[in-house]
């Protein structure tokens, strides 16, 4: 006897849906199931961990160098903003911005001179 299988369009909205319904037991034999789900979780963890710490290592080295001393707002930044103006803009206009640039060569990038005891606010 064969069985017929209809396949269903089905989004990640609602594979997450059902998964978030799902009692605890039930997920585990998901994860059994689907052992790649646990493996790229951990990968994800351990890449945003490290990313958190090189962030933090460069802050320590920046602070070192600019002998704890804050950057005025007034400061220039990057593309005509001050550093007061650039920390107002919002996540997403952050972000835009940060889109933009990353298109820009490095070389053509204005270099402006600070303080060396400079340091954001």
């Amino acid at each position: 006897m064969q069985a017929n299988i209809f396949t269903l369009p089905v989004s990640l909205e609602q594979v997450a849906a059902v998964i978030k319904r799902m009692r605890p037991q039930d997920r585990q034999q998901l994860l059994a199931m689907v052992p790649e789900l646990a493996t790229d979780a951990i990968k994800q963890k351990k890449m945003l961990d490290d990313a958190e710490q090189a962030v933090a290592h460069l802050k320590q080295e920046l602070l070192a160098e600019l002998d704890s001393q804050p950057l005025s707002s007034d400061e220039p930044f990057l593309d005509g903003f001050t550093l007061g103006q650039y920390l107002e803009l919002s996540e997403s206009e952050r972000e835009k911005l940060w889109d933009e640039w990353s298109e820009d060569a490095l070389e053509d990038i204005e270099e402006v001179e600070v303080q060396p005891n400079a340091l954001p606010a």
